[in-house]
Formats: structure tokens, sequence, C-alpha cells
């Protein structure tokens, strides 16, 4: 069982702090509530909660996660105390899961731990986020380090610590039990939004008939990758949208160049190139949809930066875009094409493998691997995305 610490400060925010304690113990975790000093601690509106015992008491090695809630003066207590910062740089040294929501980031940029890392907060202290790279979003996980915005996403957030100290499938128990609206029903018209998606495929299959199906089982590949890397739901959402969509830009290309049995001359390479720019330009600008552009844009992109179109190298390259490329190049691979025969599975697993490193991000080929070795794929529509 996991184990969570979650030192308290007299001021704390009790929404914040009441509602993760509740939800992580929902999924049978472990939360012990330390205070700074002895006896009881008034929230930020007089609602004392007696703590389990003092921050001097506990073993901090016995923990697998600490939690700060936010709230006023509660944070400015929680940043004041030099035994709060050691407890971070402790977990922090042994790579050890660390959560902040509302105001509380602002004690993890103070101790140092948000430089270069993207982070959420309450939106008057997005000045004192420092080092960190912003993001104005309910819940923002980068790597160990989760934030929350304030204290209307504290279920989100307290969710969303269930998941990653468990699993999904308990987390997502707990949201059903709870009736926390679902991602479903927060989109609009979401079964027009992906049947117009869906059309779109299908006249991109009657263009070019080697691909018919393609987008939708690289998609497929996609999501397994992405539930294995823990992506949040609304991350699979754009992950999904932009494995359907990442081919878009071939329906300007021309049949002929597109189902060319032979090699293509320079002039046609060029042509077929620009499927990435002119996929981007169909998304660019549509309300749901022009987020997951640099999906589209650099689904060609390199691991080493010899990609295209604009020579990326690395983790440069968004990670969506990384895992669209190991999908779609797997798919190919095992595809019937107008210029070869498709490979068997095993064969296309190893030009994968070869290329790791050059071609494609090694990790994420891994990971892919796991996925196949899991479990064989059952072709189906990802649609409930939506």
């Amino acid at each position: 069982m996991s184990k969570v610490l979650m030192p308290l400060a007299t001021g704390f925010e009790e929404i914040e702090a009441l509602t993760i304690v509740d939800i992580l113990r929902r999924a049978e975790i472990e939360v012990v509530i330390a205070g700074l000093l002895p006896g009881p601690v008034s929230g930020a509106h007089n609602i004392s909660v007696v703590p389990d015992t003092t921050i001097d008491a506990i073993n901090d090695g016995a923990f697998d996660m600490i939690v700060l809630p936010g709230g006023q003066p509660g944070t400015d207590n929680l940043n004041a105390d030099p035994r709060v910062h050691n407890l971070l740089n402790k977990f922090a040294a042994k790579n050890k899961l660390i959560g902040a929501i509302c105001a509380a980031p602002i004690v993890l940029a103070a101790a140092g731990l948000l430089n270069g890392k993207k982070a959420t907060c309450y939106p008057s202290y997005i000045d004192r986020l420092h080092g960190a790279v912003y993001e104005e979003t309910a819940v923002v996980s980068d790597d160990t380090i989760i934030t929350g915005r304030g204290p209307g996403t504290s279920i989100e957030f307290g969710l969303a610590l269930a998941a990653r100290l468990t699993n999904q499938t308990i987390s997502d128990g707990i949201s059903r039990s709870m009736l926390v609206p679902t991602l479903q029903s927060q989109l609009w018209n979401p079964g027009l939004f992906n049947s117009t998606i869906q059309a779109l495929l299908s006249a991109l299959e009657l263009k070019d008939t080697y691909t018919q199906g393609q987008e939708r089982r690289v998609a497929e590949y996609c999501l397994s990758i992405g539930l294995k890397l823990k992506l949040p739901d609304i991350e699979m959402r754009d992950l999904y949208l932009g494995a359907m969509l990442h081919d878009m830009g071939k329906y300007n290309t021309a049949e002929n160049v597109l189902n060319k049995p032979d090699s293509l001359s320079l002039r046609e390479e060029t042509l077929t190139r620009e499927h990435t720019l002119k996929g981007t330009l169909f998304v660019v600008g549509i309300n749901n949809l022009s987020h997951i552009g640099p999906t589209i844009l650099h689904h060609h992109e390199h691991w080493d930066g010899t990609g295209y179109p604009g020579r990326l190298k690395g983790e440069q390259i968004p990670l969506h875009a990384r895992i669209v490329a190991v999908a779609d190049a797997f798919d190919a691979m095992i595809s019937n094409r107008s210029y070869r025969d498709r490979l068997d599975n095993d064969a296309a697993l190893r030009e994968l493998v070869k290329k790791k490193g050059t071609q494609f991000d090694p990790f994420i080929v891994d990971v892919f691997i796991e996925c196949l070795n899991d479990s064989p794929f059952e072709k189906k529509d990802f649609s409930y995305y939506f």
C-alpha cells in the first residue's frame, strides 16, 4: 500500500486538504496528516483538523509521496518552515512523488524543485513559480511533480494522485462512485465531433486505398502507449486526435504520387513531404483541433535530427509526435504498399529496434514493444475518447 505525507500548517485551504485525503483513502492509500506543531490546526475558514502526528515525529523514508495543500496563510507558513523544505528536498533526491495545489506550488519553487518543470498554480501566484513552465490547466504532471490549480480542481487533483499511486482503473472507479462529471460530458457534441473525424478519414482512404484503416490502427497503438505512460484523459484525447489526423495532409497529394509503384523522384518526394505542413494548416484555427498541430507537423521528425520538416532532435520533438512516429512506422511496415509487400510483425519490430536512437525515440520504442507483448491488438474504434 502506498503511503502519503501531508504537512499541515495554520491557514490551510480546507477543501483542498480534506478532498485530497478523502480521495486517497478511498483508494486505500494511507495518508498521514502531520501538523507543524502539536494539537489541532485551524484552516483558512476556521475549520479545525486534528493531525495524525507532528512533522517532527514522522519517518520520511516510510512515505512514497508528499502533498502540500494551499490556502493562506497556510502556504506561507509551510514556506517559512525549513523542515518542510528539507522534506521536499529529501523526497526529490529519492525521486519520490511530490504534489502541491493552489498557492502551494510556490513552496516547491522556493525549494528549487520547479526549474524547467511544467506546473500550474492559483493565478495570482504565477509570478512566484520561479523557473517553472506555467500551464493554465487544472492538473499538470511533469515527471515526479504533480501540481493543481486551486480549490475547484481539488477533486481532479486528488483523482490524478490516486491514479499515479495506484492505477487509472481505481481512480476512475472512485470518480464514478463520487458522480464526478466525466471528460465526455464536458466536451461539446462529442458524437458529432468524432463522426466528423471519421468522415474525413474515409475521404482520405478513398484517395489512398493502401492506407485503409491505418489511422484507426495507429490511433490504437498510440493510445496503448499513452496508457503505459499513464497520460491523463485530456492528453489521451489529444493523442487520439493527432493519431487519427496525422496524415490528413495527404488529401492534397496527387493519387499517382501516393500510389506510385516505383521510387519517387526528388520533386515527388518533396510533394509527399509537404503533407505534414498541409495537414497542420488543415487544423490551424479550428476550435478543439488547432492544438494538435504540432503532432501532425512533426510526426516525421527523427530522434537524431535528420527528419522533416523542422529537423528537430530528441525531446525537442513533441511527445505525441514521437509516439505517432513509432506507431505509424510499425503499421506502415506490416501493411502492403504500392511499392513493396508487407513485413511480418517480427521483422517490423526488428526494424524499429534497429532504428532506436536514430529515427525513433528509444524509450517510446521500448514502451511500444511492451504494449505488443502484453496483449494482441484487436482492431477497434477508439471513439469512446469522445
